[in-house]
């Protein structure tokens, strides 16, 4: 099981996180629930423009580039993408990757459960029912050869890397499982990392977290 460590991003100055974490608490008053934070963090996202999220979107993988803790050891990476408010991974870093030795897996769905299958390319990928990137393709890893998983969310929490998902409980099926010992690597964008998020029991938590800035 990975060890928790949770690394504290910089997020400037100002603080930002700190500031869309009270403002999130001080719109749904004492209703401080999953439902009203996804909300809260669906209605920020929508409101940023296309092309700030593709700056953002190229600034993060910048970042994610420059941990070379990451990627000094060749391994296995499992990506996702495909979504508006989430970021590109795979028209520049997924080749960067390939370049350096990986090999990349993206998640096919088999019911409730998420299936790591290998992708060497774009045109190893199509759109999903829900727009998100799914692997054309029949082979799956066992999730226990996975080193890293970037992981996505819709926030969270820099004080103890509670992850707050989409509502459907993949991941957190997926990272509960014994044989998971891979790296767990949260990426998202700033506004999406808060002080703090509602959080039960079964939600993993994820030790890392790497934003655009």
């Amino acid at each position: 099981m990975t060890t928790l460590f949770f690394l504290v991003i910089h997020l400037g100055s100002a603080g930002i996180e700190e500031q869309v974490g009270r403002r999130i608490m001080e719109e749904t008053g004492d209703t401080w629930t999953k439902a009203t934070v996804r909300r809260s963090i669906r209605e920020r996202m929508r409101s940023v423009p296309d092309g700030t999220l593709r700056r953002w979107s190229d600034q993060l993988v910048e970042r994610l580039k420059a941990r070379a803790d990451l990627w000094e050891q060749p391994g296995v990476v499992a990506l996702f993408g495909g979504l508006r408010n989430e970021p590109d991974l795979v028209s520049d870093f997924l080749p960067w990757l390939h370049e350096r030795g990986w090999r990349t897996v993206f998640f096919g769905v088999e019911g409730t459960e998420l299936i790591p299958v290998e992708v060497r390319g774009v045109e190893n990928l199509k759109r999903g029912t829900l727009g998100v990137w799914e692997p054309v393709g029949t082979s799956p890893l066992p999730v226990g050869e996975l080193d890293v998983i970037l992981v996505p969310g819709l926030a969270f929490a820099l004080r103890d890397g509670a992850r707050l998902g989409r509502g459907g409980g993949f991941y957190d099926r997926l990272l509960s499982k014994p044989e998971v010992r891979a790296r767990l690597v949260g990426v998202a964008f700033h506004l999406q990392a808060l002080p703090d998020i509602p959080c039960e029991p079964h939600d993993v938590r994820v030790p890392d977290l790497v934003t655009e800035l």
